[in-house]
């Protein structure tokens, strides 16, 4: 059962447009908050001129968001949250109106005490729905802004790599065409290996650049921003981010601070009201339900699925506008969708501790891959340092360019592994509604 606050301290609440953020988080980390940089506009490629009857085509401008900057944009912008908080609005005022009715000809209507109670629970549902969704679109922007400077990280290895691998193989013809002077291990299968290496980290590069510009428009859209607006984030590099979380904190928020649980909570309260609604209209052959007196605000339930992964599928609000009969008929009616309702607020409690959980070990999978891909990516360092101070810098057989492309695998792994932590990070957070809170560089 939720305790509500007095309602006409919770009304003006809602009214003055605050939301009822959870309290207490537990922080993944100390707050680390380095000074935040502007926006500033990247520099914009100098126009050329127009030809002879052709038009001149202005740059776009592209503006860099650091993370923070991109989260105050995306929450106080995003047409969800709008939307959401004018339903607040709407619960709001349909609970003016039954207090009004009350007032005027309350006498006409029996239920009508039961259907305010049902109309201030519609309200909470709302609030929590907009509460939610805030965490939804903090996960969005956060997720978004670091693939962002993911892509362009593993672009930038990518493109050192190609770099290396064209000078490598520049000095193999060299050799090859005895220019050089012969060396042992290098023939023509050397030249025809390095074009081979050469061409798929070319691939990458370009994989990485069309990464990086859909990471931005997705950025755009969680923001809230004008399709065509061009953003960027300001952050350089992943951050590895250090956290100490336990399987039971996780769970623990996720089954009573979600908005799902919140909203599951109120529909049954909701349905249990019905039973006494019902019960106040002895002389009715037909009655309306709480659907014309308040709202659930039940989101679509997803289906269940088998493959590739075991996810049961959940129970959805039932309720139909009128009930029929008898007053013991109808109180019954009601009764028997309470029971649904309760089951189904039961079954969303543990949907969302096996979404928890399953969360939580995808995190403890990304803090050990990032371990062990750190571990490799520095013997790839050491071992092309090596090779290079013993060859002079050139390649002395074809087995050095192939532990070149192997070290520069090792340092794009250790690059997804911080992104994979870090949007694994970003979930338990929106999983936990807050209650693991992240503190990202320039949050």
């Amino acid at each position: 059962m939720l305790h509500a606050l007095p309602l006409s301290r919770f009304r003006a609440f809602v009214a003055g447009g605050l939301c009822l953020l959870a309290l207490n988080p537990a922080f993944a980390q100390p707050d680390v908050k380095p000074p935040a940089p502007k926006s500033v506009p990247l520099p914009a490629i100098a126009p050329v001129p127009a030809k002879e009857g052709k038009l001149a085509i202005q740059p776009e401008v592209m503006t860099r968001y650091t993370l923070g900057e991109a989260l105050s944009i995306g929450h106080a912008s995003h047409p969800q949250l709008a939307a959401l908080r004018a339903s607040m609005n709407a619960a709001l005022l349909k609970g003016r109106g039954l207090s009004e009715v009350k007032r005027l000809m309350g006498f006409l209507s029996p239920d009508i005490d039961f259907r305010e109670k049902q109309s201030d629970l519609g309200l909470k549902a709302a609030v929590a729905e907009y509460d939610q969704a805030q965490y939804e679109v903090t996960y969005a922007v956060i997720r978004c802004y670091f693939t962002i400077v993911y892509a362009r990280e593993q672009g930038a290895v990518a493109r050192d790599l190609v770099e290396q691998l064209e000078a490598n193989l520049e000095q193999v013809r060299k050799i090859v065409e005895g220019k050089g002077g012969g060396i042992r291990g290098i023939s023509v299968n050397s030249v025809n290996s390095l074009e081979v290496f050469i061409g798929a980290a070319k691939k990458k590069v370009n994989e990485a650049g069309t990464g990086a510009d859909r990471a931005r428009a997705a950025l755009r859209e969680a923001m809230g921003l004008e399709p065509g607006t061009r953003v960027d984030a300001a952050d350089e590099v992943l951050p590895e981010i250090k956290a100490s979380i336990t399987r039971e904190v996780v769970i623990a928020h996720a089954v009573t601070r979600r908005g799902e649980i919140i909203l599951s909570q109120i529909g049954a309260e909701v349905t249990r009201l019905e039973v006494s609604a019902q019960s106040a209209r002895s002389f009715s052959l037909m009655a309306t339900t709480f659907s014309n007196a308040a709202d659930i605000h039940a989101r679509t339930i997803p289906g269940g699925s088998r493959e590739p992964d075991y996810k049961p599928g959940m129970i959805g609000p039932d309720m139909p506008n009128r009930l029929v009969g008898k007053r013991a008929t109808r109180v019954e009616t009601a009764g028997q969708y309470t029971i649904r309702s309760q089951a189904a607020a039961e079954q969303a409690k543990s949907l969302l501790g096996l979404e928890a959980e399953n969360a939580y070990f995808r995190w403890v999978q990304a803090v050990k891959n990032v371990e062990v891909s750190r571990a490799a990516a520095k013997a790839g360092r050491a071992l092309i340092d090596r090779l290079h101070e013993a060859a002079g810098g050139a390649p002395s057989k074809e087995d050095t360019i192939i532990a070149e492309v192997s070290s520069t695998q090792a340092f794009a792994a250790f690059n997804e592994a911080l992104y994979d932590q870090i949007v694994a990070l970003a979930d338990l957070e929106r999983i936990t509604a807050g209650g693991v809170r992240v503190n990202f560089p320039g949050r």
